[in-house]
């Protein structure tokens, strides 16, 4: 065996072609054969994950197919869904009462009034009230909506968030004297993360804190607040705010740069607010305040570094457009000024041209009258000079010899 296994070389001994030759043991000729072997187990192994990453490439492919699909399918039916509703509208619209009627229809034309406050309306029950906020989603004209005392709750407070949250054009909201609660308040918080063109929104006589049992909703709506740049008047008052809710009004203007009027006043408990006999005492109407003192004195502090922000701000734009507006003056009366100058230089260019044509056809006069004098003389000297050849001379007599 031994003389057996010296007739081949290791390379020849693991050749494929010699498979039937038995190989010695030998520490050569196991190290290459584990080698072999390694290599088709990696070759193996590659192959093997290769085909599970096609198989999982392939899956993937499949399932955002899917995917995608679905999501075009849920869109198209929620589009279906949505055009079959706002049809609806339109001929709820058009059924509707009389008056009422008329006030949507500019709505839904955005050719409505810039302020609308329903005052002789329950918005409340019935079909009215959803046809509102879902028109108003859309529209373009209104500047100012009154929803004033309308007994509106939390449902109708979650519709009203949503309105503002896709509205684009609405500026100043007044939902005062209606029985909204902590939901609403968690509601507008997302609203107003999203909406970025309300200015005033007045929230004030509404239980957004259930008397001070649930302080999550002003929580929420605080929070919000720190990242929107637009609302720079809140008015909460009488929705039994709580020293807790002080401190996250606090929380808020630490990042909050634009709110400069904030309505927080008459916020204890109605039955247990003790009667204040200084009426006309300026700090008065901060004893009635659910917040602290030192609450109140700091936020007081944020409003007027807000206001004098806004303030520096209104200025610089007022110095600005005046800027540009003397500028625009100023190129103005440089436009004039050149445009003067050159009216004034063609106009001299224009009498020198003048002059100087009139100079050349004086000129040219004179010259021509030159050159008929001229002509003149040279026709008479001509026709004298004629005349005196033609003239016969008289013959000579003869002398007698």
């Amino acid at each position: 065996m031994e003389a057996e296994g010296d007739d081949y070389s290791a390379d020849e001994i693991l050749d494929d072609r010699n498979f039937n030759i038995i190989y010695p043991e030998n520490a050569r000729v196991k190290e290459k054969l584990k080698n072999r072997h390694d290599r088709e187990e990696k070759i193996r192994l590659e192959q093997i994950n290769k085909k599970k990453n096609e198989d999982e490439a392939i899956n993937k492919k499949n399932l955002k197919a899917r995917r995608d699909e679905e999501e075009r399918e849920r869109r198209r039916l929620e589009m279906e869904h949505a055009q079959l509703n706002y049809e609806k509208f339109e001929e709820s619209v058009k059924n509707g009462d009389g008056n009422l009627n008329e006030i949507f229809s500019t709505i839904l034309r955005n050719t409505s009034a810039y302020e609308l406050a329903f005052p002789n309306y329950n918005m409340k029950d019935g079909w009215d009230f959803r046809l509102l906020t879902t028109i108003l989603e859309r529209n373009t004209s209104l500047l100012t909506l009154s929803l004033s005392r309308k007994n509106l709750e939390d449902v109708e407070g979650k519709k009203i968030a949503e309105m503002i949250s896709k509205n684009k054009k609405l500026r100043r909201l007044e939902l005062e004297g209606n029985f909204f609660g902590p939901a609403t308040a968690t509601a507008f918080a997302d609203a107003l993360k999203k909406n970025n063109t309300l200015r005033y929104l007045d929230l004030e006589n509404n239980n957004l804190t259930d008397q001070g049992k649930n302080i999550e909703g002003m929580k929420n709506l605080f929070l919000g607040l720190q990242s929107n740049t637009m609302l720079i008047s809140l008015n909460l008052a009488n929705n039994y705010l709580t020293p807790d809710v002080g401190s996250q009004i606090i929380d808020m203007f630490r990042t909050n740069k634009t709110i400069i009027n904030l309505e927080i006043f008459q916020n204890k408990d109605f039955i247990d607010r003790p009667n204040d006999a200084n009426k006309k005492d300026e700090n008065s109407k901060y004893i009635s305040a659910g917040l602290t003192i030192y609450q109140i004195e700091e936020i007081k502090n944020a409003l007027k570094r807000n206001y004098d922000k806004y303030m520096q701000m209104r200025t610089d734009e007022w110095k600005e457009r005046k800027r540009m507006t003397n500028n625009y003056q100023d190129n103005v009366q440089t436009q004039i000024t050149l445009e003067a100058q050159k009216a004034l230089d063609d106009t001299r260019k224009k009498e020198k041209e003048d002059i100087e044509l009139l100079y050349l056809d004086n000129f040219n006069e004179n010259v021509k009258a030159m050159e008929e004098q001229f002509n003149q003389r040279v026709n008479e000297y001509f026709a004298e000079t004629k005349a005196r050849l033609d003239k016969k001379k008289p013959k000579k007599k003869k002398k007698k010899k």
